[in-house]
């Protein structure tokens, strides 16, 4: 396949381990200074990074870079990166802990990204119970939330589910949708540090179907991605005019990421999905271009090939328009092809109808809606230098903006 068919929209870069906290259940294993130590000498320099990732991230169709961490802003380049993306044609979204984001520092990025920064910070629980996973109180992650509403800087926030959070992600949900904030859910994973805890913090197919799955389906501020997501593959087709990456849906993108995204760790590695770095290689931009690496890597064909998908997931009506979390597969049974062990639903075969997919039709259209009418509204802002539309969009903001 010709490297123009690729069309990921979004590119997760983890540009370093380093970090001021320590969470105890860490994916980027932060908290694990022998780690950090060996990652800092092998990260990906400023030359690196323009010459191996904003120079040819946009021959696999990149639209977006979201740089992560351990805390990005930590990189003593990290406002240059942002600027350099920019001039590249890249929009960006910065995920950070929030301990070091004030006006200063949000208004400096939110310039050097050309005025459209969109900044990502993590709150599993919007109480007390926060601590439990992450080294900071919800307040910190709050008070940059409020600071970029005032500066007109859009805004997310990644949830992690485990059994950290069951009891209070409903009402953390209903926080964020009443504010009109939108989130990415994220499962808690084996990934780093998370592995010490991943069997007492891992949640179950029946927390998924009572409590989790529930909670993430009435809330369309969210249907950014997760999964089981039981949408009709023929509203998405329609919606969408058939735009996928090989058969992976986009425009929006929807279910697991999983070819639609892909990850970069600060070492330069690349990964299918930002869960699954360190442990699902698949070639290193130092040696390989992304064209290269996506063309050759046996894991990124057979992701791109939803037809491959296997067990339940196979046999499923929503095998393209949900895929199954790859991560959770990988976790549970060592290959990213298995079936989501986490998925309460029961096939028999393709014509097996889940009891939410009216909800979910539904609710994809005042999602995909307000995409759109957002997407209409950037098109003279967010045009390439080629003068070319982009063809998925971010996370909306508090304003419905994409």
């Amino acid at each position: 396949m010709s490297a123009s068919a690729y069309t990921f929209n979004n590119l997760f870069f983890e540009a370093t381990r380093r970090c001021n906290l320590a969470c105890p259940m860490c994916m980027a294993s932060s908290n694990d200074e022998e780690r950090v130590a060996r990652s800092q000498r092998d990260e990906l320099s400023t030359a690196e990074i323009e010459r191996h990732v904003l120079a040819s991230a946009r021959d696999i169709g990149v639209e977006t870079i979201t740089w992560s961490g351990g805390e990005f802003i930590l990189r003593s380049d990290a406002t240059e990166l942002i600027r350099m993306a920019s001039e590249y044609g890249y929009s960006s979204i910065v995920a950070t802990n929030g301990t070091r984001m004030d006006r200063a520092a949000l208004s400096e990025l939110d310039r050097a990204a050309g005025g459209s920064l969109v900044v990502a910070v993590g709150i599993n629980s919007i109480d007390s119970d926060n601590r439990q996973t992450r080294d900071a109180d919800c307040d910190v992650a709050l008070e940059v939330l409020d600071i970029c509403e005032e500066l007109d800087i859009r805004r997310n926030v990644v949830v992690t589910i485990g059994q950290h959070n069951m009891a209070t992600l409903d009402r953390t949900l209903d926080w964020l949708e009443e504010r009109g904030i939108p989130y990415n859910r994220s499962p808690f994973t084996a990934r780093g540090s998370g592995r010490e805890h991943w069997d007492r913090m891992r949640f179950t197919r029946r927390d998924m179907q009572d409590v989790i799955h529930p909670a993430l389906r009435k809330h369309p501020l969210g249907y950014i991605s997760f999964t089981p997501f039981f949408l009709a593959p023929e509203v998405h087709d329609r919606f969408s005019k058939g735009s996928k990456n090989v058969t992976v849906p986009q425009n929006p993108s929807i279910g697991c990421w999983c070819g639609t995204w892909l990850a970069l760790s600060a070492e330069g590695d690349v990964s299918p999905c930002a869960i699954l770095l360190d442990d699902v290689g698949c070639g290193n931009v130092r040696d390989m271009t992304f064209p290269e690496i996506v063309g050759r890597s046996p894991v990124f064909q057979q992701l791109l090939d939803r037809t491959q998908l296997q067990g339940k997931c196979g046999r499923c009506r929503y095998k393209f328009t949900c895929g199954g979390c790859r991560a959770m597969a990988y976790y549970e049974h060592g290959d990213v092809m298995a079936e989501d062990p986490t998925c309460f639903f029961e096939p028999e075969d393709e014509t097996t109808v889940s009891e939410h997919e009216a909800e979910t039709n539904r609710m994809f259209k005042r999602y995909a809606f307000m995409v759109r009418y957002a997407h209409s509204k950037r098109t003279l802002i967010d045009r390439d230098r080629d003068g070319q539309a982009t063809d998925d969009v971010g996370p909306l903001d508090q304003k419905g903006r994409a």
